[in-house]
Parts: structure tokens; C-alpha cells; sequence
């Protein structure tokens, strides 16, 4: 709904990068906030805003300590705890030294704020704000990229080790269903040489919709995550979601999947390799292509309501009803 609505002014701690189709979440953020008529920038545009949003962290503490002190409000997005020592959890921890001067923080997930409750305290407002998609963009109607299958499992990530892809292709390589295609989309996928697997490379956002309208069910298996947006995607473009029981990831997906477990899914001091129960995570597979069902609608995880509840929460911060 375009037009200006008033509100508060809010400044984020990026630049934009504008990588063509794909916007990171700071862009996104922005493009949905103006679409909906609010004041919003990144901070280099406005040097005396309302409130500032840090996304994840910032090194630039001094200015934090100057925005505090022409009295604007902080309000960190936590991604992660940071923790690179164990032992000493604030040791070298920017995401923990940025919330030292939040006025207030807006977690992903409920599994990230119980994580930061066992290493830190939390003695500011805070909020459980799931990331959203942009339903404009990762609609359930619209083209669709044919590969060729009769049944189609896709996954997607910037490939790291923690993500899972190598136990995704082992469940994959397991079933050996003959009408049974994997697309795996993202940068840096290792995968073996096989008839019935794809690996795109990066993908746009409009080239992951037309591939997740193609395909039956989203799979990631990754041993920790926090929020997804990959996952959100999904789910809003209509694929349930085989996943991983650890971490944040099963709070998106709640009915519309299947989780399965890992050997440590409940030693939250562990954050190491966790790997799911192959056999298991083989019948999800089965279970939900048996049903050949789309997600129920999840409007719950659109972008735009996303924003909107991030702006709940800043009007509610700046009037200190929180």
C-alpha cells in the first residue's frame, strides 16, 4: 500500500550491494518498507533518524554511542550468538558487544533467543520475528523450470560443510527412485556426477520461484540454522519441507513438513556436525511425496507482514511499551 504512512524514521547499518535479482536481507527489508510508504534508509542517507536497525552486528561502536546519545533508539536483529570461544562467549563477540548498546532485539527464531539465554543475559525488550519472502516474487502460480522429471526434490544454500548437502544427496542416492530428480541450487555445491542430479550454480530470486514451482518438496538438512530465508521461500511458494529437527529451521516449517532427527539434537552446547538419521529422513521423503501436496498457504511468512511487524515493534520501542 504505496504512500507515505508517517511512522518513524528508520536508518539500517548497510550499504546496498543491488546484486541483480537477489537482494540480501537489509534490501529486501528496504524495498518492502518503502513499497509500504515508510521512512526508511541506509543510515549514510540520514544521520539523525528515529531508530536505527542493525542488522546482525556492527564494529562501529562509537557510532552506535553517538546515535544513544542524540537519543536514537537501537534495535539489533540478531543472527546467531557469535560465539567463537565457548569458554569466553563475549570474547571477540561483536553480535553480543552491538546488543550491549540495543535499546531492544528482534531474534529469528525462538530456538536463537533460548541459544542466547544460555550464554548471555537479556535485560532489554525483545521480540521473536520470523524472516519473511516476498510473495510477489515466490508466488505458487507462475512459470516454472522444467527439467525433465517426473518428480522433482530440490534444496538450496550458500554450500558451506554445516549445511547438510552431502547427507541431502545421500537420501537422495539411497531411494534411487527411478522418476526422481534433485536440483541443487545455490553457490559452492559439491555434488557427484549423476544423470538425475542438477546443480544450478546462484540462482535469482525469480529463477528459485520458477524452480520451486517445478518441484514436489524443498529438503535441507543442515546441522544448526537459525531462520532460514531459503526455507521461507519455499514455504511461501507452496513446497513442504523436509528438515532438520535442530535449530530454528522446523519452527517455520511447524505443520507443513516433516522433520527428522540427528543423534544431538537436544545437547544445545554442541553446535558441531549432527548428522540426521539417513533411514528416517528416506520415509519423510517417501511420506511426503506419497501425499503430493502443496503447503497450505503461509501468509504468516510473507515479506510484507514481516516488515510490518518490524515496525510494530519499533513504534512500540520508541514509546517504551516494551
Amino acid at each position: 500500500m504505496p504512500g507515505n504512512r508517517g511512522g518513524p524514521r528508520v536508518a539500517i547499518n548497510h550499504k546496498p550491494r543491488l546484486l541483480p535479482g537477489s537482494p540480501y536481507f537489509g534490501e529486501q527489508f528496504l524495498a518492502e518498507a518503502k513499497r509500504q510508504g515508510r521512512q526508511a534508509c541506509f543510515w549514510d542517507k540520514d544521520q539523525k533518524p528515529d531508530l536505527v536497525l542493525v542488522i546482525d552486528c556492527d564494529q562501529d561502536l562509537e557510532r552506535l554511542d553517538r546515535y544513544r546519545s542524540a537519543g536514537v533508539k537501537i534495535v539489533q536483529r540478531v543472527d546467531g550468538v557469535g560465539i567463537v570461544n565457548a569458554r569466553e562467549p563475549r570474547q571477540d563477540n561483536f553480535i553480543f558487544q552491538t546488543s550491549e548498546k540495543a535499546d531492544a532485539i528482534i531474534f529469528q527464531s525462538n530456538f536463537c533467543r533460548e541459544i542466547w539465554l544460555r550464554a548471555f543475559p537479556l535485560d532489554k525488550p525483545s521480540t521473536i520475528i520470523y524472516n519473511g519472502a516476498d510473495a510477489r516474487v515466490f508466488s505458487a502460480e507462475g512459470k516454472k523450470r522444467d527439467f525433465g522429471f517426473e518428480r522433482l526434490m530440490v534444496t538450496g544454500a550458500r554450500w558451506r560443510p554445516w549445511k547438510g548437502l552431502d547427507q541431502v544427496v545421500e537420501v537422495f542416492l539411497k531411494r534411487d527412485r527411478k522418476d526422481l530428480g534433485l536440483v541443487v541450487a545455490g553457490d559452492g555445491a559439491e555434488v557427484p556426477k549423476h544423470p538425475r542430479i542438477i546443480a544450478t550454480g546462484k540462482l535469482s530470486h525469480k529463477q528459485m520461484a520458477e524452480v520451486f514451482r517445478a518441484a514436489d518438496f524443498f529438503i535441507y538438512l543442515p546441522w544448526q540454522e537459525w531462520c532460514p530465508k531459503v526455507v521461507s521461500q519455499a514455504l511461501v511458494a507452496g513446497l513442504p519441507v523436509v528438515c532438520s529437527y535442530r535449530g530454528g529451521t522446523r519452527e517455520l516449517v511447524s505443520d507443513c513438513g516433516i522433520a527428522v532427527h540427528g543423534a544431538k539434537d537436544h545437547d544445545l552446547e554442541d553446535f558441531g556436525r549432527n548428522p540426521v538419521d539417513i533411514d528416517e529422513t528416506v520415509k519423510a521423503v517417501e511420506t511426503v511425496l506419497a501425499r503430493g501436496e502443496r503447503c497450505r498457504p503461509r501468509p504468516d511468512l510473507h515479506l510484507s507482514f514481516m516488515v510490518e511487524q518490524y515496525f510494530d515493534f519499533f513504534e512500540k520501542t520508541l514509546a517504551g511499551k516494551e
